[in-house]
């Protein structure tokens, strides 16, 4: 089954999905070999990956959906894409999708932020006019080869616009054929119950950020309110450099690798393993045999 289809599939099921973000080919075999059934990939996570910068637009649609593509070979299951504002104009955009399915992604994600953009929940972020938006989603669409390929329509418009804005943005949205709506900035309980009310179709929203008490919910209080989707976008890059910085920084005080590297770090066999090494040997002793 593509994995687009199995995407579809996985949404169409009951309760919330909740999807671990990633922003390598290694986090993403993390999540795969824990038996999550689809894998997100955060445009934070890839720009600080790719670029070590934050997320203000910096990388290029190349550099993204080549890092995209390369990290969807290394796993099974279906990968959902940040696409950002689409990379440019209409035509641009029209690309970008096109780039995208080719690169094996079964979903993306295209924003109504004006540029430069901005991480969602970053301050300093404005949006462009619903029309102009609507627009994007259009040419996006036109693009789209495979049917089942999930394009989502995230709106940012809170700050700027207020609460009663985004629910006619994104059902503005729905209308012009978006498959989902999406959130990624702070929201009370009562205005995500009334967002998931008044939508004209599923939402999904950012999970796993302290600072916003909503995020942190169980998935079947974000279920009960109504939410469809839950991207864990920076959770895992966070996570990592986290324990990076607890092990690195014993080694730089003490000058030797004390208790933080022996709870944070895998044995080489294990990191080998968790990469595939036995699938590759695999392969290699099937073509000796064969010779």
């Amino acid at each position: 089954m593509k994995t687009t289809t199995q995407l579809r599939h996985l949404l169409a099921a009951d309760g919330p999905l909740l999807v671990p973000g990633a922003y390598d080919g290694a986090s993403a075999r993390v999540v795969a070999s824990l038996g999550h059934e689809v894998v997100y990939l955060t445009g934070f996570g890839m720009e600080a990956s790719i670029l070590g910068m934050p997320d203000i637009g910096l990388a290029s649609q190349a550099e993204i959906v080549g890092h995209a593509g390369n990290i969807a070979a290394a796993v099974p299951i279906p990968v959902i894409s940040d696409a950002d504002t689409g990379y440019g104009g209409l035509t641009n955009i029209h690309r970008t999708v096109q780039s995208f399915e080719r690169a094996g992604i079964a979903a993306i994600h295209i924003e109504d932020q004006s540029l430069p953009k901005r991480c969602g929940g970053m301050a300093g972020r404005k949006v462009v006019s619903t029309d102009e938006m609507v627009d994007r989603l259009r040419a996006a669409l036109a693009a789209r080869q495979d049917p089942d390929f999930v394009i989502i329509a995230r709106s940012d418009a809170k700050l700027e616009h207020g609460l009663d804005d985004v629910i006619a943005r994104l059902n503005a949205y729905f209308a012009a054929g978006a498959d989902m709506a999406m959130i990624a900035e702070p929201f009370e309980v009562p205005e995500l119950r009334r967002l998931c009310a008044e939508l004209d179709g599923p939402l999904a929203m950012v999970g796993g950020v302290p600072e916003w008490p909503e995020s942190m919910l169980s998935g079947d209080e974000l279920g009960e309110l109504g939410v469809k989707l839950v991207l864990y976008a920076c959770t895992g890059l966070g996570a990592a450099l986290q324990a990076q910085m607890a092990v690195y920084g014993d080694l730089l005080k003490h000058g030797r690798l004390g208790p933080a590297s022996e709870a944070a770090c895998m044995s080489l066999d294990d990191l080998s393993e968790l990469m595939g090494l036995s699938q590759w040997n695999g392969i290699e002793a099937a073509a000796q045999t064969k010779s």
